[in-house]
């Protein structure tokens, strides 16, 4: 797997952790969404009973981030699509605020003046 494939995938994991807690936050999401699926994802995880156990060098992990992967994207699924695409764009919004060096097209007119330092 190529490392740029890697970074994808960890940036998405990454996007869908922030998509599901800003929905955690939306009274908009039934609380019963909100109680079961992060609850059982939860439960898996402290259980001490593992389909892989933790125990395997990396093999005990992968399973571990394979749930949380399934429940992040079952949380997402069985949330309202409006609200989901309302997060989605306000995400969008402050990634897009927040990129460096970005202008958005915006100019603006000023005049410099520049001062030397005589005192060397």
């Amino acid at each position: 797997m190529s490392n740029v494939r890697r970074i994808g995938m960890i940036a998405e994991i990454v996007r869908s952790l922030r998509l599901a807690w800003r929905l955690m936050n939306d009274s908009r999401v039934s609380i019963l969404t909100r109680l079961t699926i992060p609850g059982l994802a939860l439960v898996y995880l402290l259980f001490p009973i593992d389909v892989a156990p933790d125990l395997i060098p990396l093999l005990g992990q992968l399973d571990d981030l394979a749930v949380v992967v399934i429940a992040l994207r079952a949380f997402i699924a069985f949330c309202p699509p409006d609200v989901v695409r309302q997060h989605e764009m306000g995400m969008d919004a402050e990634e897009h605020r927040a990129a460096p060096g970005d202008t958005s097209g915006e100019v603006i007119d000023t005049t410099f003046r520049v001062i030397e330092d005589n005192d060397k």
